[in-house]
């Protein structure tokens, strides 16, 4: 287990995070941005857009809805341990925070066309 976020810095992880949110019971879906850790030593995780659906059993399970205020993620830097794991078809990704995944090589994810009020984001 390792635990300086700079590490996935220079990792330059470039496919998709998934995140749950056990307080909102939903799990958020979108492809990184980046991954920067500021002088004040804090985790910053940008989406390029976000995608929502909740959790089995809440609100929501079942359909993804594009959430735009959901793709950004800060938390203090040796806050979170992470492991790199190898998976056998979409390259590495890290394990973090319980059931926090997030993939290092280029990955497609969710098809936009299934996320309900999608809107692609500005070049």
């Amino acid at each position: 287990m390792n635990i300086d976020w700079n590490e996935v810095v220079a990792m330059n992880p470039r496919g998709y995070a998934e995140f749950q949110d056990h307080k909102e019971q939903i799990v958020v879906h979108g492809p990184v941005e980046s991954v920067t850790v500021d002088e004040d030593d804090i985790v910053h995780i940008k989406l390029k857009w976000a995608a929502q659906m909740g959790l089995p059993g809440a609100s929501g399970f079942g359909a993804w809805k594009f959430a735009p205020d959901k793709t950004e993620f800060t938390f203090p830097n040796l806050m979170f341990q992470f492991r790199v794991q190898d998976t056998p078809s979409k390259g590495r990704r890290l394990l973090f925070g319980g059931f926090q995944i997030m993939y290092l090589e280029t990955q497609s994810g969710l098809d936009t066309a299934k996320i309900e009020g999608f809107v692609a984001p500005e070049a």
